[in-house]
C-alpha cells in the first residue's frame, strides 16, 4: 500500500501557513506516535533526514494522541496523509508545504503460501489491508524519546 507521511500543526502554530526550512522544523517540538520509536519506519526516516534532536521529540502511545496535542498548538506532528485529510479540510490542522515536509513510502505484507494459509492467517491478512485496521493502529500522553516504551502486543501462532 502506498502512503504519504505529512507534517501538520494546529492553525495557531507560528509556522502555520509557511514553507518552513529544515532548520525551522528541527527547532520545533515534535509530537509523534509510537512508530517513531522503531527503526526503519517512515516517520523515523523523516526525523533522521531533518536531524531532529531527541530532546525535541515527544512520543505518545498513539498517533491520535500526538495529533490531539498538535491541534492544541503544542508542536508539529507527522501523520499519514489520509488520516488527517478531514482535519485539514475543517481547519483543525494545517499541513506544511515544502521539500522537507512529506515522505512517500510503501507498506508490504507477506504470507507463506506453502500449502495454503491457515484460515486464521488468511483472515488476519485480509483484515490488515482494511481501513478499519489502519484506524486501529492510529488511535495517550507523550514522553521524551529516551523514556518511551511501546504498549505490549501479543502475537499468537498456530
Amino acid at each position: 500500500m502506498n502512503y504519504r507521511i505529512v507534517l501538520v500543526a494546529g492553525p495557531d502554530h507560528p509556522l502555520a501557513g509557511t514553507q518552513p526550512s529544515a532548520r525551522q522544523l528541527r527547532d520545533q517540538t515534535w509530537l509523534l506516535g509510537p512508530s517513531a520509536a522503531a527503526e526503519g519506519t517512515a516517520i523515523r526516516k523523516l526525523i533522521r533526514r531533518l536531524l531532529v534532536p531527541d530532546d525535541r521529540q515527544q512520543i505518545f502511545q498513539s498517533h491520535a494522541a500526538a495529533l490531539d496535542e498538535a491541534k492544541r498548538g503544542r508542536g508539529v506532528a507527522a501523520a499519514l496523509s489520509f488520516t488527517v485529510a478531514a482535519e485539514i479540510r475543517k481547519g483543525r490542522l494545517v499541513q506544511f508545504s515544502g521539500p522537507h515536509t512529506a515522505l512517500d513510502e510503501v507498506w508490504h505484507a507477506f504470507m507463506l503460501a506453502d500449502q495454503g494459509a491457515p484460515a486464521a492467517a488468511a483472515e488476519l491478512a485480509r483484515f490488515a489491508t482494511t481501513p478499519r485496521a489502519l484506524q486501529a493502529m492510529m488511535r495517550g500522553a507523550g514522553v521524551h524519546v529516551g523514556r518511551f516504551r511501546p504498549s505490549v502486543h501479543v502475537t499468537l501462532w498456530s
